[in-house]
């Protein structure tokens, strides 16, 4: 049941277009419901979307048509100006008939109408950026934010201009945060006396990373541990047939894996892209990490959030270009069997985590609203 609060007020969130935009827009809309207020979630019409939101049916989701900007001179500019045009009028619509007062947009082109109808219609309005580097998109949506809200403080330094920024960490979704007494190794049918490597690619994918893995699955044997992989739908079945090729080592594959809690209580080590939301994850479960940015990623904002966490000792950056099955088997030999360094990691990873974001960001937004 939710506890009513003294003024309800109704939030629109715009948090579509990819899981890292997506799940922490949730996480707040989450706290928002809890608390007694209304609110409307904005997604893209992708798949990933629709999935998310399906397994939330106490929130309220609309679909909207947004795109990614493309190049100034591409011909998809004319969808994208109508859909962005379609989507103003949608939203300063939602805006006016549901009485909303503020708008929160969570990153990317998909937050661009939201904040500029919010600005138009006279509500308070924020940006949050997970990423040490803000994207393009939330350069340009800052400028119709009241206030900008960072998931790190090396992202503050790009916002000069703007009078109202604030640190509040990354939301972790609710689900991640839920106390479970589910046995992890028993669910991935995994030897409690052995330590576990986990390996993930995140959403915008990882076949250099799955291939060099594929080629260090017998050091990983001769290791003595085991190993959960979250290969992604698209590499799935390769990665499913090289890893029976070698059934002495102890492993479960998975194209997707819809609890991801349980994933990471039972890490010892991840492999992971430097996406913000898996990073703000691994720091929630204090999960030692060696990061592989993907390399195609824009303003390559993923090596400088690496690069936070390797800092501060969280975590050790690796580059693809760099990586081959030598290289990442002496990296992953060299803090699994270190004790020391493991819990050392472990510790640093647990104080970049910041536990209550969402509270945080659900708090300002109730203040400002």
């Amino acid at each position: 049941m939710k506890s009513k609060s003294k003024k309800s007020i109704h939030v629109l969130i715009a948090c579509g277009g990819t899981g890292g935009h997506l799940f922490p827009g949730i996480a707040v809309g989450e706290v928002l419901s809890a608390r007694g207020h209304e609110v409307t979630l904005l997604i893209s019409e992708k798949k990933i979307d629709s999935i998310a939101a399906s397994g939330h049916k106490d929130l309220h989701f609309e679909k909207m048509p947004f795109l990614a900007m493309p190049k100034p001179w591409s011909p998809k500019m004319i969808g994208f100006l109508a859909g962005l045009w379609k989507g103003m009028a949608q939203c300063r619509k939602i805006i006016r008939d549901k009485d909303v007062s503020v708008v929160l947009g969570m990153g990317g082109f998909t937050s661009f109408a939201p904040l500029y109808a919010g600005k138009k219609e006279k509500c308070h309005t924020l940006i949050h950026e997970s990423n040490a580097i803000p994207g393009k998109a939330n350069k340009l949506n800052a400028r119709y934010a009241s206030t900008v809200l960072c998931g790190l403080e090396a992202c503050k330094e790009f916002f000069p201009q703007h009078t109202d920024v604030r640190v509040v960490g990354t939301p972790v979704r609710s689900a991640m945060r839920t106390a479970s007494k589910e046995d992890p190794y028993e669910f991935f049918k995994l030897d409690k006396t052995k330590k576990t490597l986990l390996i993930m690619g995140g959403s915008q994918g990882a076949r250099g990373v799955n291939r060099v893995v594929g080629m260090t699955l017998e050091q990983f044997e001769k290791m003595g541990i085991q190993v959960l992989h979250i290969a992604g739908p698209t590499d799935y079945e390769e990665v499913r047939d090289v890893y029976a090729k070698n059934p002495l080592l102890p492993q479960h594959v998975a194209a997707f894996c819809h609890r991801m809690d349980l994933a990471y209580r039972v890490a010892d080590l991840a492999i992971a892209r430097s996406g913000a939301s898996s990073m703000s994850e691994l720091a929630y479960f204090g999960v030692p990490s060696l990061l592989i940015p993907y390399p195609s990623a824009a303003d390559d904002h993923q090596t400088r959030n690496a690069e936070v966490f390797s800092k501060e000792g969280a975590a050790r950056l690796l580059t693809e270009k760099e990586l081959n099955a030598d290289v990442l088997a002496d990296a992953v030999r060299d803090i699994l069997m270190n004790p020391k360094k493991a819990d050392e990691m472990k510790r640093a990873a647990n104080k970049m985590a910041v536990r209550n974001a969402a509270e945080k960001i659900a708090e300002l937004i109730v203040k400002e609203g």
